[in-house]
């Protein structure tokens, strides 16, 4: 009962007049559900991919441009200040994030890498159909041959791994793990400090059994990224 003058806005259960549930209704809600919760892992892994192709396109730019010989020294640090002013409710365009973005780019650039990537890509996409998210079904072409898999990992993950990993080899171990287990920010931070490459490097994992879950836990990872409740830059 509601007292007068007071809202209530507790929880409650609306019971809906000519209206019986039975086994079939049951399903069709849970079909709805599965639905939903898939639309939702796609539109992460989505917003992700399109925030990694603007990454990397602006790693691009720094490298092939050339634009510290072009425009000096202090480049970066004036086009984080021009970027910050014109959307100045975006976070991610910190100078160091900038010089993160060449970082990166130049890290995943290699022949050696594209191949290492190309090739985890095809791994995963093998997996009886278990891909987490084939990218080129998400919108436009990728710039600048921006590696399909990157788009599956988080971007502070990536930054992570690069800072820590001298080898690419190293690098596309920590990739994988983050992509088939769901690592958080914790866990991948902790499998680096331990050099868990060194001791299971060369093991093999199952994507198959572990990819559906991996799938949600790495969207929920990208989505509190999103809102800043875990570190963005």
């Amino acid at each position: 009962m509601i007292e007068k003058g007071i809202l209530n806005t507790s929880p409650h259960i609306v019971r809906v007049k000519d209206f019986h549930i039975d086994s079939d209704y049951n399903v069709w809600l849970s079909e709805i559900e599965q639905r939903y919760r898939s639309a939702q892992i796609k539109s992460a892994f989505k917003i992700n991919a399109e925030k990694l192709k603007f990454n990397w396109s602006v790693g691009h730019d720094l490298v092939v441009k050339k634009a510290e010989e072009r425009w000096g020294s202090g480049v970066v640090e004036q086009l984080s200040f021009d970027l910050q002013t014109a959307f100045p409710k975006e976070k991610g365009f910190s100078s160091r994030n900038l010089w993160n973005m060449k970082a990166w780019f130049l890290f995943f650039s290699t022949p050696e890498a594209k191949t290492a990537l190309q090739t985890l890509m095809e791994t995963i996409s093998s997996s009886k159909g278990q891909t987490l998210v084939k990218l080129h079904q998400l919108g436009a072409e990728m710039p600048f041959s921006f590696p399909d898999v990157l788009g599956l990992v988080a971007w502070r993950h990536q930054i992570n791994i690069i800072t820590k990993c001298k080898t690419i080899d190293s690098a596309i171990y920590y990739l994988k793990e983050c992509i088939i287990g769901g690592w958080s920010r914790h866990t991948l931070d902790n499998a680096l400090k331990a050099n868990l490459y060194k001791t299971k490097g060369k093991a093999i994992s199952n994507f198959v059994d572990y990819l559906p879950e991996a799938q949600c836990r790495m969207a929920q990872e990208i989505e509190l990224a999103k809102r800043g409740v875990i570190e963005h830059e």
